[in-house]
């Protein structure tokens, strides 16, 4: 990519994007398109980031499905249990697609469910020993593979300023709910 001086005399480096927004600026300097910087970005970093994760989770056996319902159950803490419903609520899908995940993480040994004997009502759903050892094997490649990828290309400093300022983007954007 060549190189872009910008205000306060630093050199940056033009990307694909800053193509996108330059001809878009020439076609229509009547719209200000400098959200496409922003937007496109973030949504073409996802991207990159969701493909090299859903290639681990692969290697790994697994998918992102089963690892919200497993990871859920692992982030309660011992003994690593949870209703159904509270899954449920919590993964922010139908009642039908937990049941369809747990049935295939049961078949797989990860998790178990049982009746409460109080509220017949109720199924209490547990991570087994093979499912929490699946869930920290993957977050220790997850959380590996993301801060090698930032400390590729961002100073912790850096990292902690875009931190902040998708914390405030995503809140502006996203309704308050318990998760």
């Amino acid at each position: 990519m060549e190189l872009q001086v910008v205000d306060g005399g630093e050199e940056v480096e033009y990307d694909r994007v800053d193509l996108v927004e330059q001809n878009w600026r020439h076609e229509r300097p009547d719209i200000d398109v400098s959200s496409f910087g922003i937007v496109t970005r973030i949504w073409r970093i996802g991207r990159h980031l969701d493909d090299k994760r859903k290639q681990l989770l692969t290697a790994m056996s697994t998918d992102r499905g089963s690892m919200d319902v497993l990871a859920m159950l692992r982030r309660s803490g011992r003994p690593y249990r949870q209703s159904a419903g509270q899954l449920t609520r919590s993964a922010l899908i139908t009642s039908g697609g937990v049941s369809q995940r747990l049935d295939k993480l049961e078949r797989a040994g990860l998790v178990m469910r049982s009746v409460d004997p109080d509220d017949r009502r109720r199924v209490d759903v547990q991570l087994t020993d093979e499912g929490v050892e699946l869930v920290d094997a993957v977050l220790a490649e997850l959380t590996a593979q993301d801060h090698h990828a930032l400390a590729a290309a961002l100073e912790p400093h850096e990292q902690e300023m875009l931190r902040s300022l998708l914390r405030k983007l995503l809140m502006s954007l996203e309704p308050e709910h318990d998760d």
